[in-house]
């Protein structure tokens, strides 16, 4: 008896909250304002402080702008929702547009687009370290061009100064006179390397010396030449001297002998 008396309980308190569940659902008494909705201060519908009835719909609310109850062209209420879910679609077809751009199909012909079809020459360097050349000499200059594969290779030389050394097309440089010279390497783009070179002038003889000098030797042998002429004469003074002093004794003997 008291087993049926709990069933009985039971049931009629499940029933009792089906139907207060249901009150709340469906019957909220209250003036809805212009949006189809009131404030609900005790929370009797168990939706939080406001919610819409929509005409007369259920209390409820409307999640993202949206009402459930609502059509896409029966109130005033969905148009704006609809705009902003218009407005979100476009948000995402941008995002749509960048995701195809990513395609790797895409990315492989922008890369295969912009390969280069010149290689530039990113340095220039003379390799020899000429500083001094004396007037009248040459020296042939050379340069390394990088990257090594560079497309044009081409190089051009240039003197600052052509009346103190001037440079061939291929890097010879000619030293004139006394002074000092940049020669510079241009590549095709305009890449340089300069080096500085100081031409000296070439020792020249001192004329006085020369003449000197050659004075000095002529009267070496001027002298040299009496003296031996000289020496040459003596054997035939001291000759010629012995025969008259032999010939002037041998008279005055015979003189002296014929008066005795």
């Amino acid at each position: 008896m008291r087993k049926s008396k709990t069933k009985i309980i039971s049931i009629l308190l499940t029933i009792t909250s089906i139907i207060s569940i249901g009150a709340n659902a469906y019957a909220h008494s209250g003036r809805t304002d212009a949006n189809g909705g009131h404030k609900d201060n005790k929370n009797k519908s168990g939706l939080g402080s406001y919610h819409y009835h929509c005409g007369g719909h259920p209390a409820h609310l409307h999640t993202n702008g949206i009402c459930p109850y609502a059509s896409n062209s029966s109130s005033s209420k969905t148009t704006p929702s609809s705009s902003s879910q218009s407005s979100k679609s476009t948000t995402t077809t941008p995002s749509s547009s960048q995701s195809t751009t990513s395609n790797p199909t895409s990315t492989t012909t922008k890369t295969t687009s912009t390969v280069p079809t010149t290689i530039g020459v990113t340095e220039i360097k003379i390799n020899e370290n000429t500083t001094n050349m004396k007037e009248g000499e040459s020296q042939k200059l050379t340069a390394t061009i990088t990257p090594d594969n560079a497309t044009d290779k081409n190089i051009t030389w240039k003197s600052s100064d052509e009346s103190i050394a001037t440079v061939s097309i291929a890097g010879e440089v000619i030293a004139k006179k006394q002074g000092t010279v940049d020669i510079t390497a241009i590549s095709s783009n305009g890449k340089t390397s300069t080096i500085k070179i100081n031409i000296k002038e070439t020792p020249k003889e001192d004329i006085n010396t020369v003449n000197t000098s050659t004075t000095n030797n002529n009267n070496i042998t001027n002298n040299t030449t009496i003296k031996e002429s000289e020496e040459d004469a003596n054997p035939l003074v001291g000759l010629i001297t012995l025969g008259v002093l032999g010939g002037g004794g041998y008279w005055g003997y015979k003189k002296y002998h014929n008066k005795s």
